[in-house]
């Protein structure tokens, strides 16, 4: 017997989370760079000012896919996240089944980057191990101007 109901799927479908803003701080920016080039050193745009000033740039720059470290809120992702917990069975394990990105921009000291989060499919499949839900959210990531610098696509697996 299923455990996602099309009155379950039509509630949890479209929730949105709140969205959150927040000012990009050079150091921080850095440390990013470092802890995702590591053991070796980050290409000197992301961490070297005088090289950045350069560059087309005309300055350091983020690594592509720093947006993903913004906006992660805890007590925005527990609230909705709890929201959809009240809907469905505690699941036994939870898992990441993968994120995608799309990447439009560059992120400067400076910015103001808001992420826009939103649930836009669930879906149950049945396995050897029993019932399977995925939940597909959707991350879309502007800066001050009000231009997308990306999108990131991830999918959230509960077992039963």
């Amino acid at each position: 017997m299923p455990i996602l109901t099309d009155e379950i799927k039509a509630k949890i479908v479209g929730t949105e989370y709140p969205s959150v803003s927040e000012e990009i701080e050079k150091g921080h920016m850095k440390k990013w760079a470092e802890s995702i080039y590591w053991p070796d050193p980050p290409p000197p745009l992301f961490v070297d000012e005088e090289y950045a000033k350069k560059t087309k740039w005309g300055g350091i720059i983020a690594p592509p896919t720093y947006f993903t470290a913004l906006g992660r809120g805890g007590q925005r992702e527990a609230q909705s996240e709890n929201q959809i917990e009240t809907l469905l069975p505690p699941a036994r394990v939870g898992m990441n089944g993968g994120n995608e990105f799309e990447v439009f921009g560059v992120i400067r000291p400076g910015d103001v980057i808001t992420s826009k989060r939103k649930i836009v499919d669930i879906y149950e499949r049945t396995g050897r191990s029993g019932s399977l839900i995925f939940t597909i959210s959707e991350t879309t990531w502007t800066n001050q101007k009000g231009e997308v610098i990306g999108i990131s696509r991830g999918t959230g697996i509960r077992q039963y």
